[in-house]
């Protein structure tokens, strides 16, 4: 197998590059021929990752966060080569969602006995842009906004928390029309997260019952509500209880569209790059990804061809 690392060396507070050091003894241990190659700005990846695809590489590891792994997905789209992840990142939230190990070398070792498998992505606007994981407006993207800007220095949940924290002391509603299948909703909303995947912000699982590969999106809408009153649920989000509280709103469609009184930010697999509004459409089985082992009973379902050695 020839493999590429693309790395971020930015990702988990500066790790990225140690991560890859680590995944590349690991994966050329295996018998596997690996290229490492650095990101040295927004873009890079999705351009390190088609340039390897177009030099033969039959899987192109991201290696990094969740943003990371988006962009490297995005550059591979259409040329048949799976993207892999050694997460490395702040959240690395997709990773829960495969069940992928959070260390770089134990991810690497599943690598070594995964397989390729077509998975859904969320196309934004047209193809503005892409989503592996999830979208969110309102609240938990200006979260992202302050952590970006503020709280990178902290471990990937202390960093949220503290990110959430500072954020709720400036609560404020937006003004939301949301129109998922021919169901509308309209009032004032802390968020709206449209989910691909089941996890987003360090393991807050958003949309617990979310399949990558069902051809439906997941929208999450959460009322506004008061501060104390957040305070008191929030904890719930991580365990994926969530779902039944009365300001919580749920509905499963192949698309969906987010309208808002003023332009809001809009957060994309762990990266704030758009304003609203929104129309986000499933497009299933859409990327292909390498997988880790899957469970027996579903390890059929999700295997494909395997890439076929250079």
């Amino acid at each position: 197998m020839h493999v590429a690392l693309i790395a971020n060396p930015l990702a988990g507070r500066r790790r990225g590059l140690r991560a890859a050091a680590a995944a590349e003894a690991v994966l050329t241990a295996g018998g596997w021929q690996v290229a490492t190659r650095s990101t040295a700005g927004p873009g890079d990846a999705t351009r390190l990752a088609r340039e390897a695809a177009e030099e033969g590489c039959n899987v192109v590891f991201a290696c990094g966060g969740d943003g990371t792994l988006s962009q490297v997905v995005r550059g591979l789209l259409g040329t048949g080569v799976p993207a892999g992840l050694i997460p490395c990142g702040t959240g690395n939230d997709f990773a829960r969602t495969i069940s992928l190990p959070r260390a770089p070398a134990a991810a690497a070792k599943q690598a070594l006995v995964g397989h390729p498998a077509e998975v859904d992505l969320l196309e934004v606007n047209g193809g503005e842009a892409w989503a592996l994981n999830v979208l969110g407006a309102g609240f938990d993207a200006r979260v992202a906004e302050r952590m970006n800007r503020r709280c990178r220095a902290l471990p990937g949940l202390a960093a949220y928390l503290a990110a959430v924290a500072a954020e709720l002391a400036h609560c404020r509603p937006t003004a939301v029309r949301v129109q998922v299948g021919k169901e509308t909703w309209e009032g004032s909303a802390l968020l709206v997260a449209i989910a691909n995947a089941t996890c987003y912000g360090a393991g807050m699982r958003i949309a617990p019952e979310a399949d990558i590969m069902d051809g439906l999106l997941d929208v999450v809408l959460v009322e506004h509500v008061g501060r104390l009153a957040f305070a008191r649920a929030f904890p719930r989000v991580f365990r994926g209880t969530h779902t039944t509280h009365p300001a919580v709103h749920m509905w499963r469609a192949s698309d969906c569209r987010v309208e808002t009184a003023e332009p809001a930010p809009v957060l994309v697999d762990g990266d704030v790059q758009l304003r609203t509004p929104l129309h986000v459409r499933v497009a299933h089985r859409r990327a292909k990804l390498w997988m880790p082992p899957a469970p027996a009973p579903v390890a059929s379902a999700l295997r494909l061809e395997p890439t076929p050695e250079a």
